[in-house]
């Protein structure tokens, strides 16, 4: 099975209405999303996704930021979820999953749609 290609118009759309909703729900300095498409899955990059203090505070924490990795990942998820029929639409494919995940080291938030 191949992987099915996502018009380049409709990526655009996916990523910039994707950063919205991360903005409006979080906020953070990301200007782009990175959007690549697999047999698999869909994989959403989002640099710049935190906050500056968010990072000091996983760096400072006790036991590494896992209440605010949570956080961040129950956010994310919530985002995420609201384009599942956006995503399904545009790839032809059912989504079986969204996996959020947040890198507090890096500042990002990376979404991982898996397809059946």
């Amino acid at each position: 099975m191949s992987a099915r290609k996502i018009e380049p118009s409709t990526s655009e759309r996916i990523k910039q209405e994707i950063l919205s909703a991360w903005k409006e729900g979080h906020g953070g300095h990301s200007e782009r999303v990175f959007l690549t498409k697999g047999e698999d899955g869909l994989v959403l990059l989002i640099p710049k996704a935190l906050y500056q203090a968010e990072l000091d505070l996983h760096r400072t924490a006790t036991g590494g930021g896992k209440v605010l990795n949570q956080y961040l990942r129950t956010l994310l998820h919530s985002v995420a979820s609201e384009f599942i029929p956006m995503i399904e639409e545009n790839v032809k494919q059912k989504i079986d999953d969204v996996i959020p995940l947040i890198d507090l080291r890096a500042g990002w938030a990376i979404i991982f749609y898996r397809t059946n």
